[in-house]
């Protein structure tokens, strides 16, 4: 319908560039005026696409996100800032797209999407846009669209690649199409763990952005039934092609086997550090037991008496009560009060540096076996102490040795070998 009448003033001065563009004009700006987006997450995927939805005339747009700002958000979420740290994102990224359109609707939903309310939370969306970072909601809300019949525009990110597609079951192919079964706990690794480029989100955001205008608005070539990767180390973009699998059962339950994933917790506000989505066939896409990059650099503004940290400088957790920092450490070694010190990273990382006197038993073999560990048994209380790059192998491998062995003292070195060799 081309009628401006429906548009305010000062959406006609703010649209005016969609008005004139050929195969856009005023029609397609009232589809997006009348369109209701739900986008989960107001993270790294969620900063673009939220910016951009808002910034280019979605009338109503629900986010939902249960956790708050945090300072190692901000150098990938850039709808954040320092004055918003502690806020609900929801609350920081409605400010910003209320800036951008203050006609704007938006729903807040401060909660984890579960399979108790994904189809309640989905239930008026036109489209569904997924920018979640964990594989448990990533199932749900795949699952919970499958069954609603929605669209949902899908993207993950992790270290250097990231990959958009649009999934929509009956009319193309879905998400379990691609990815039929959830990986295994610990298969692939978190951003906390591997890290990401700051600017990755943005780019992948954007053209989630995209495909959601597009969608909306009928104009141009989905990506249903295509994957785009794309590979910010050599500027590259490919993609592959994907059908609906004939032989598949379509979904009647939501989330079903993705119980123990982790992603979020039921009883606490926040998820600090949940597990990143796939890329699946991305050229930068992890080998199952590539937990963490190889090295990284320190933080330039480190403080210089990292001993006292009672957090993790690189993933933000903070210091349980059975982790030791290198201080620590170091003073139980001189003291002869240790029972073992395991590296659980890979060989060749083993090979560029290690502890003295630790033992090389990497997680993946320790998954299977842990005759290599000694030390579990040891009368004198003397603890274990397992150490990867950064603490978080060593955190899953710490878990399933206390799993065997509930009587072993057992302790985690904050920060692992990166921070133990800077000190």
């Amino acid at each position: 319908m081309n009628d401006l009448s429906q548009f305010s003033r000062s959406q006609m001065e703010r649209f005016q560039r969609h008005f004139s563009l050929d195969g856009f004009g005023i029609e397609a700006q009232a589809k997006l005026l009348n369109s209701r987006v739900v986008v989960i997450g107001a993270g790294g995927l969620g900063a673009p696409i939220l910016t951009y939805l808002a910034a280019a005339g979605v009338g109503t747009i629900e986010v939902i996100d249960h956790d708050v700002v945090d300072r190692s958000n901000l150098h990938r979420q850039v709808i954040h800032s320092e004055g918003s740290i502690g806020e609900p994102k929801t609350a920081s990224a409605a400010a910003v797209m209320r800036g951008l359109h203050p006609e704007i609707v938006i729903h807040e939903h401060r909660e984890p999407i579960t399979a108790a309310n994904a189809l309640e939370l989905i239930n008026e969306a036109d489209i569904v846009v997924d920018g979640s970072d964990n594989f448990t909601t990533r199932y749900v809300v795949a699952d919970a669209c499958e069954i609603a019949d929605k669209p949902m525009v899908s993207g993950s990110i992790l270290r250097f690649a990231g990959q958009v597609s649009l999934f929509w079951a009956g009319h193309g192919p879905a998400y379990r199409d691609l990815y039929p079964e959830a990986p295994d706990a610990g298969e692939v690794p978190t951003c906390a763990q591997a890290g990401v480029l700051g600017v990755l989100p943005g780019v992948i955001g954007s053209i989630m952005a995209t495909e959601t205008i597009k969608f909306l608005t009928g104009i141009g070539e989905t990506l249903l039934g295509r994957v785009l990767i794309y590979d910010a180390l050599d500027a590259s973009f490919r993609e592959i092609s994907l059908h609906p699998d004939p032989e598949r059962v379509p979904v009647t339950s939501i989330g079903a086997d993705v119980a123990g994933l982790g992603g979020f917790s039921e009883d606490a506000p926040a998820a600090a550090a949940a597990p990143a989505a796939p890329v699946a066939q991305a050229p930068a896409a992890p080998a199952p037991d590539a937990v963490e990059q190889p090295e990284s650099e320190p933080a330039a503004d480190q403080p210089a008496d990292v001993e006292d940290l009672d957090f993790n400088p690189f993933t933000g957790d903070p210091k349980l009560a059975d982790e030791l920092t290198p201080k620590e450490l170091r003073e139980l070694i001189d003291a002869g009060a240790i029972g073992g010190i395991v590296d659980v990273r890979e060989p060749w990382e083993h090979q560029m540096g290690t502890i003295e006197g630790a033992v090389n038993v990497p997680l993946r073999d320790l998954w299977a076996d842990d005759a290599g560990v000694s030390g579990l048994e040891d009368d004198a209380g003397r603890p274990v102490v397992l150490y990867c790059k950064i603490g978080v192998r060593s955190r899953q491998a710490l878990e399933v040795l206390r799993q065997r062995h509930p009587q072993a003292q057992l302790r985690n070195l904050i920060g692992g070998y990166e921070l133990y060799r800077q000190l």
